[in-house]
């Protein structure tokens, strides 16, 4: 009985579980020629291809808001690009499908949340 117990207790808490995955940002190009990963879960961490790390509350509530606006586009696979090739190329990823675009590209606002919301994920994991 015990032993349900503490198996029960642990199942409760997520202990063990794995952790979704809100997003992943794959980043490219750009002056410095980057090439990241940022994986940021739905429990409040993100890391940069090392171990995952807790962000501020504030960074997951952005992710998930950056998450909801790109939804329409990434379930159309939606490409935002430009022409020019120095500029940073974004890939980002959720279960709702993939969006692309080049920094700086026409195309909805939620682009230029997304790019800030990897500046300031790459200032806390990278």
């Amino acid at each position: 009985m015990a032993a349900a117990a503490l198996l029960a207790m642990a199942w409760l808490t997520g202990c063990g579980t794995a952790t979704e995955d809100l997003m992943a940002i794959d980043v490219t190009g750009g002056p410095a020629n980057v090439h990241e990963r940022i994986r940021v879960t739905d429990d409040g961490r993100a890391s940069c291809g090392g171990p995952l790390r807790q962000i501020p509350s504030q960074l997951l509530l952005d992710a998930r808001e950056a998450k909801r606006l790109l939804r329409p586009y990434a379930r159309n696979g939606a490409s935002f690009r430009t022409a020019r090739r120095t500029v940073r190329q974004y890939v980002v990823r959720s279960f709702d499908g993939t969006v692309r675009f080049s920094e700086g590209a026409p195309g909805p606002a939620a682009l230029g949340r997304v790019t800030l919301l990897t500046l300031r994920l790459e200032r806390v994991v990278c």
